[in-house]
């Protein structure tokens, strides 16, 4: 099963794969943008939305990992035109680069200064550059993306529109590996500009080819790090309309813990309710699954994967 989920990443309010569920797909490519902003947004409340923003956390230099659909669903971010070629749903894990690519912004954005309180990717700090190669590495070493790309990486605002870095279709159809916006065919925006690709990919082959990648832990989601003994799954039957137990609780905290409490108003307690059901909806969905495997309510699998 592919890994749907990025260890350590921020979800809750910021996770839209319940308002769009996306197609399935096999990634085999990672499209890199810049928000063109120096704070997460809500990207029309997930229309627009990648599967991963990548924000700077300057204070402890790494990023922190807001995660908006699962990495084995088409995300939104991308213009699909009628009668081209496929964008969003080719296979294609789309990231969010919290930042700017506009040179306007080189060293500063009114009173923000650039490395301090947002990153200019053309010209970001070290750590930024090493967080996005532990990213990719990731990404490689978990759902096999390949560490490669394009060699032509324009700076912006050169990049914007029809260059000859943008893609043919059959170039396209054809990529495996790593680009930016600014390669994509049916598009035209320049992002993520002219970042030092050739060594941001070199530092994630160095990290990969070590068995490095390991995901940051910000104190929210999944850390990767040491996990509490998984309690046994109690049985299905525990479960559901009319029954109450201390499982229920145990489901609802790991729910809250794992980015997918947005359903609870109160609690989560020991009653099983409509908020648990639409919790473990959603959870499942995020898996890939659809149908009888996404009925709201906990098997073994589900149990599993939850407290993993």
């Amino acid at each position: 099963m592919t890994t749907t989920l990025y260890p350590g990443s921020i979800r809750g309010l910021h996770w839209y794969g319940d308002q769009y569920e996306g197609s399935l797909m096999r990634p085999n490519v990672v499209v890199l943008h810049t928000t063109e902003g120096p704070s997460i947004v809500s990207y029309r409340n997930g229309a627009d939305a990648p599967n991963l923003t990548a924000g700077p956390d300057f204070k402890n230099k790494r990023f922190k990992i807001y995660q908006h659909f699962a990495l084995n669903r088409s995300a939104r971010a991308l213009v699909n035109a009628g009668g081209g070629v496929e964008t969003n749903t080719l296979n294609v894990v789309q990231i969010e680069l919290i930042g700017t690519c506009d040179p306007k912004h080189r060293h500063t954005w009114g009173s923000l200064k650039a490395g301090r309180d947002y990153l200019f990717w053309p010209d970001a700090p070290d750590w930024a550059y090493t967080a996005l190669a532990e990213l990719l590495a990731w990404l490689h070493k978990n759902l096999g993306i390949p560490l490669k790309g394009p060699k032509q990486w324009p700076a912006y605002p050169a990049s914007y529109g029809r260059t000859s870095a943008r893609m043919t279709f059959s170039e396209w159809n054809a990529f495996k590996g790593v680009c930016g916006h600014l390669h994509v065919p049916e598009n035209h925006h320049g992002d993520p500009g002219s970042i030092p690709f050739t060594r941001i990919i070199a530092k994630a082959k160095e990290i990969a080819d070590k068995g490095g990648s390991k995901p940051p832990s910000d104190g929210s989601g999944d850390t990767g790090t040491k996990p509490k003994p998984r309690p046994p799954f109690p049985g299905r039957d525990q479960f559901g309309p009319g029954k109450s137990n201390s499982h229920i609780t145990t489901l609802g905290k790991q729910l809250v813990k794992k980015g997918y409490g947005r359903h609870y108003t109160t609690g989560p307690g020991p009653k099983w309710s409509e908020a648990d059901r639409k919790n473990v909806e959603a959870f499942q969905r995020a898996q890939g699954w659809s149908g009888s495997d996404a009925d709201g309510l906990p098997g073994p699998t589900t149990w599993k994967l939850l407290f993993s």
